[in-house]
């Protein structure tokens, strides 16, 4: 056998084990706590108008899990889950078909997410085990250390432009509705409602990281760490603006929306 046999036959099993039920029901279920996570975000996102203190974002959602009743066992499922569903993602090249796309080719689209849903499945993990890892503290604390590095503030600026570029290929993702490659809802009302919800909780998604990658550029325009504290830091930005609260809530509820979005897709998986 030739290594090119060798190699087809390695990607054949695994898109075999990629296809197979046990794996298709993990990624549904990392799904679905991933949607949690972000309903959840949207949640602590309005109560910081109300005077919240704690962390508005992916460490806020999780520590009001783990406080809860059950909530370690809720977290080390939804840990499990979500490692899987970066797994089951990564081998998305493998399952998919032709991309004529030479921006974004979908390889890297799905080795994207998958980086994405393993970081919010190891999180989980660490909450499960006790520990409380700050998200905004620990990203203020590494934009300090850049800051007075030499040359650090280009590469602040430079993780701001990475940021930024996520948010607004989110946002064409949203607009345009490439994200129907990963799903595939029913030709009724109720999978036209599916699209809207996709498209809007793409959209505002993609706008709270260009809002979290602008700020990180104005941490590197002056030289100040308090303005890059991440998500945490954009939503209490927005909440400060003189327009009041309604930009703050348009992006709570789009990241409600996102993750209504994410149930629906763990409910009519594409592949």
């Amino acid at each position: 056998m030739t290594n090119d046999d060798q190699e087809r036959g390695k990607r054949e099993r695994m898109r075999e084990a990629s296809h197979s039920r046990p794996v298709r029901w993990l990624a549904r279920a990392g799904l679905f706590a991933s949607g949690i996570v972000h309903v959840l975000i949207g949640v602590l996102a309005v109560a910081v108008v109300q005077g919240f203190q704690g962390n508005a974002d992916q460490t806020g959602a999780l520590e009001a899990v783990a406080d809860t009743p059950g909530g370690v066992f809720v977290l080390w499922v939804a840990g499990v889950a979500l490692v899987g569903l970066g797994l089951w993602q990564w081998t998305g090249s493998l399952t998919a078909g032709a991309d004529d796309s030479k921006i974004f080719p979908r390889w890297l689209r799905n080795h994207a997410k998958a980086i994405g849903f393993a970081g919010v499945g190891l999180a989980c993990l660490a909450f499960a085990i006790g520990g409380r890892p700050n998200a905004a503290e620990s990203t203020r604390i590494a934009s300090t250390m850049l800051i007075d590095f030499p040359g650090g503030v280009f590469v602040l600026a430079a993780i701001g432009a990475i940021v930024g570029g996520v948010g607004v290929a989110f946002v064409f993702r949203g607009g345009s509705r490439n994200f129907l490659e990963d799903i595939q809802p029913p030709h009724n009302l109720l999978g036209g409602v599916i699209v809207v919800i996709g498209m809007i909780g793409h959209i505002m998604k993609g706008l709270a990281l260009i809002v979290v990658g602008g700020l990180f550029a104005a941490g590197a325009l002056f030289t100040d760490s308090s303005w890059t504290s991440g998500l945490d830091g954009a939503i209490r930005w927005l909440a400060e603006l003189p327009t009041g609260p309604v930009p703050l809530f348009a992006i709570a509820g789009g990241f409600m929306v996102h993750g209504l979005y994410l149930a629906a897709r763990g409910v009519y998986i594409r592949r």
